[in-house]
């Protein structure tokens, strides 16, 4: 047994950045289509993106997110969508200004029509009133073993947290009043939760832009013979910080960089990954009291396998950083070993692009970089330190799809390695 996840920043602010309808609609269009492809040729248990946006125009009747969720629908998976940054959220409007106010590129437009601006009279066919957000997104196969981050369910088991949710829904007691209830009212942030790794003003830019962690908990049947010890995994969804200059030769600015990033990492294994493993430690405590089997309900039990993590995302960072070398030395395995970065694939024009990475300068360009990685761990105490390169060989980078300039990764965590 085993689970398979996805990761992919799939560079949805590219379609913002599209000035007419007609623009958009194709980039939207090249993006599902790579996401739905991935999905079909990889059957994936869980996925994870990052640089997910949603937008709305007041003549809108409904949300545009930029995933086609009645397709995903239709592959057999839910889609949730976590907004890091909007334009009602913040009192900076700098990167959605930026948005409205730009020109319709005419050699991008194959044709100029009543959707396409005229270059020489307009701009953008943005409404100065509409809305925009941008975060990370999740999806899971309709039949995963989802619950909310501090269930204790056994496997196969209804949760009263689980139970709740479907009641809401059958009442529809939150419907589609405004644009914030819009985003969430699958109830998504009871069943898994955002949290902030920055703090501190937003002023439009890169530098000062949100970041959070989005968690997600999964409960699955022991794959050892007579084992009734549930198996938790935990999947992290992040996008860390890059800063304005970073990576052009500008020593002080990969330091600030360097430091931002590693104050984001130490929130996620101090304030979550710790925060959870030592209640497991502690007996799952309520209130500061140590829990009892007999203090758990029929569909509950404390007799848990040690929780997996899987920390995956866009982290913004190379394999030969400090920020790597941090996650490794706190027992986390890299998934995607580097020899499984690289290959050589066809252009759209038939000719041999060499791939060494996950990170391109432009959509379609050889990648370059490594800054996507999906890490596995604790090893020792939730997985057998010989999970090594022989369990990996099918884990990899993707590098036949062209819509983003990042590049998909895809890993397979064998549950039989699970201690």
């Amino acid at each position: 047994m085993e689970i398979k996840v996805l990761n992919w920043n799939i560079g949805g602010a590219k379609v913002l950045e599209q000035k007419c309808i007609k623009m958009r609609e194709k980039v939207k269009k090249e993006i599902n289509h790579d996401l739905q492809k991935l999905l079909k040729k990889n059957t994936p248990d869980i996925v994870t993106l990052q640089e997910v946006v949603t937008y709305k125009q007041p003549s809108d009747s409904h949300m545009n997110n930029i995933i086609d969720k009645k397709s995903i629908d239709k592959l057999g998976y839910k889609c949730f969508f976590f907004p890091f940054i909007d334009s009602l959220g913040f009192s900076s409007q700098d990167k959605w200004e930026k948005i409205k106010n730009g020109k319709c590129c005419e050699q991008n437009c194959s044709s100029r029509d009543s959707n396409c601006p005229d270059l020489s009279t307009k701009g953008s066919d943005w409404d100065k009133k509409s809305y925009f957000a941008q975060g990370n997104g999740m999806l899971f196969r309709k039949d995963a073993p989802l619950f909310p981050c501090c269930d204790l369910s056994k496997p196969g088991e209804v949760s009263p947290g689980q139970r709740l949710l479907t009641i809401l829904e059958q009442q529809k007691i939150n419907p589609v009043g405004d644009i914030k209830r819009e985003i969430d009212n699958d109830f998504q942030n009871y069943l898994i939760e955002k949290t902030p790794l920055t703090r501190g003003s937003y002023f439009g830019d890169r530098d000062t832009e949100p970041r959070a962690a989005i968690v997600s908990h999964l409960i699955y049947k022991s794959p050892i013979p007579g084992d009734s010890r549930p198996i938790d995994i935990f999947v992290v969804n992040v996008h860390l910080t890059t800063i304005m200059k970073e990576r052009v030769g500008i020593p002080s600015k990969d330091t600030e960089a360097t430091r931002l990033r590693i104050d984001q990492l130490t929130a996620i294994f101090d304030e979550i990954i710790s925060r959870f493993n030592s209640w497991y430690e502690d007996g799952f405590p309520q209130r500061g009291v140590k829990r009892k089997p007999t203090d758990c309900e029929n569909w509950e039990t404390i007799e848990r396998h040690h929780p997996v993590w899987l920390l995956c995302g866009d982290f913004n960072f190379t394999e030969k950083s400090l920020e790597h070398d941090f996650i490794l030395r706190r027992n986390f395995i890299d998934t995607t070993p580097t020899g499984r970065r690289t290959a050589t694939v066809m252009s759209y024009h038939g000719k041999p692009i060499r791939h060494n990475g996950t990170k391109t300068s432009g959509a379609g360009n050889p990648a370059t970089l490594t800054l996507d990685y999906i890490f596995a761990g604790p090893k020792f105490v939730a997985l057998d330190p010989l999970f090594t390169d022989s369990e990996m060989l099918d884990n990899i980078v993707d590098h036949s799809v062209f819509s983003s300039d990042h590049y998909p990764i895809i890993s397979n965590i064998p549950l039989f390695m699970v201690r």
